[in-house]
């Protein structure tokens, strides 16, 4: 089974001793419980050893939901501490280097307004590796105080860019980007280590980089040039797309591709049939997009009921998939998450904890509008702006008789913000020219399937690496993404 496939039962539960060994933030004796009990001989530890070994519906080990739960909760909890790296004098003090006059008190004052994420490590508090790129990206006042001038610019071209799309009803744009991805030094040392130790003078290499994909939305998709040639480019419909290399380093190189492509914005306004034409015939079945997606698009019991009170008294697909836009743009704050590898039941978390970045916001909506039975589906790949790429992740919504809109839940959340109610309706039903989509579904697998654990399993936007077979993540690798050519269609 590929170790990623596991993550598919984590709404199995945790047994009590290790969920409450996790809550407390002792994650190495949690682990340690969990191989006890994988290797476990349930018929020997069971009623004093009593339980017949082939008595009907005994049971040897534990169940196989429970042996894959328990083997994704093991890898989680082992990444956790890297997530969450700071002890309180600590991060005062991080916070302090990057931002001008911060107090003690101050510092609390926001972990009390949950405007700082933590966890608990070995039952201490411990907070977010990027809490402080939070701050900054999401309140100016403490972006000014950090020497950072907003980039009133970007903001404003985003209502103009809006208002262009209203106005000619189409955009486009013609962008190449460059993609470079590599690893950290200390990991490639210690690859090559190993693979001299082993009488060889370099190191196996996996690499995936993400690529354009096929959609309504982008077209003369080119792909200029690669580092080296490629073991394989997958298909241009691929729900994550990638291009692939299986190869060998001895020295520490960064793996790179230039691709180029064209990406249309088309305007439409859901509650009117005058621009119906515009909206994107993707070739998605919207019967298939209206399911559970474990482990984190559930329709748990909490999530049904507030889905049901935000849409209320909503009778049209359109009206019900508006409340719950309305519901996330107002109410969830912007947080840099995690790793999302760490994470549970992101859907359910953000609803009731109103906070989370885009990926986590447009989970949410997916969720809920299934819930309320309009068809809705991922997609995702890059923030595309003249300078570079970010990371990013949006959601798509179906409409009887209109066919698929889109809906960017972090965009329109920053809008309301700011105040710009017109800016936040724009992005219920349309994006921009600024993006690049290399994936159409959440927790689809790479081509070729990467076997190791993923350095996230559910996204495909950072590439992901293996050397000598061993996946890297967190900061044992780095991507950069230069934009080389942004240009208007006339």
């Amino acid at each position: 089974m590929n170790w990623n496939d596991t993550l598919r039962y984590l709404d199995t539960p945790l047994p009590e001793d290790i969920a409450r060994l996790k809550a407390a933030g002792y994650y190495n004796e949690a682990i340690s419980q969990i191989d006890r009990l994988l290797n476990e001989d349930w018929t020997q530890t069971q009623n004093d050893g009593n339980s017949p070994d082939k008595a009907e519906n005994c049971i040897n080990t534990a169940p196989e939901t429970l042996r894959y739960a328990l083997l994704a909760q093991r890898e989680i909890m082992s990444r956790i501490p890297q997530e969450y790296p700071y002890t309180e004098q600590q991060a005062l003090a991080h916070m302090q280097e990057k931002i001008r006059d911060v107090t003690l008190n101050e510092f609390r004052q926001l972990v009390a307004e949950n405007k700082i994420d933590w966890r608990f490590v070995n039952g201490e508090k411990h907070f977010a590796k990027r809490f402080c790129e939070t701050l900054i990206s999401t309140d100016d006042s403490f972006a000014l105080r950090a020497g950072v001038k907003p980039d009133y610019a970007a903001r404003a071209w985003r209502g103009q860019e809006a208002a262009m799309m209203q106005e000619k009803q189409t955009l486009s744009a013609k962008i190449t980007l460059k993609y470079s991805m590599r690893a950290a030094d200390e990991a490639f040392e210690k690859a090559l280590a190993q693979a001299k130790a082993e009488g060889r003078k370099a190191v196996r290499v996996k690499a995936w980089l993400p690529v354009p994909a096929e959609c309504p939305s982008q077209s003369e998709i080119q792909c200029e040039s690669f580092w080296k040639k490629p073991t394989l480019l997958s298909a241009s419909n691929t729900p994550q797309r990638t291009v692939y290399w299986e190869t060998e380093l001895e020295t520490n190189e960064p793996i790179e591709a230039v691709y180029s492509y064209v990406r249309t914005a088309n305007y439409v306004d859901p509650f009117s049939w005058e621009n119906s034409d515009n909206a994107a015939e993707c070739p998605w079945n919207p019967k298939d997009c209206l399911g559970e997606e474990t482990p984190h698009i559930r329709f748990t019991p909490a999530m049904r009921r507030l889905t049901e009170a935000v849409i209320a008294d909503a009778e049209t697909d359109v009206e019900k998939a508006s409340r719950i836009y309305d519901y996330v743009t107002l109410n969830v704050k912007y947080r840099f998450m995690p790793q999302y590898f760490i994470l549970d039941n992101i859907a359910e978390n953000c609803a009731y904890s109103r906070r989370g970045d885009c990926g986590v916001q447009a989970l949410t909506f997916i969720t809920m509008c299934r819930i309320a039975g309009v068809p809705a589906l991922w997609e995702s790949g890059l923030a595309v702006s003249k300078t570079a790429g970010s990371c990013h992740d949006w959601a798509m919504f179906w409409l009887e008789g209109k066919g698929w809109l889109y809906a960017d839940c972090s965009y329109g959340g920053s809008a309301a913000r700011r105040g710009e109610e017109a800016l936040r309706r724009h992005y219920f039903g349309n994006l921009d020219t600024g993006r690049m989509a290399a994936n159409h579904a959440f927790q689809k697998p790479l081509t070729p399937p990467k076997e190791s654990w993923r350095a996230d399993p559910y996204d495909n936007q950072t590439g992901e690496m293996e050397l000598e077979g061993v996946g890297l993540t967190g900061n044992a690798y780095d991507t950069t993404i230069t934009t080389l050519q942004y240009e208007l269609q006339e």
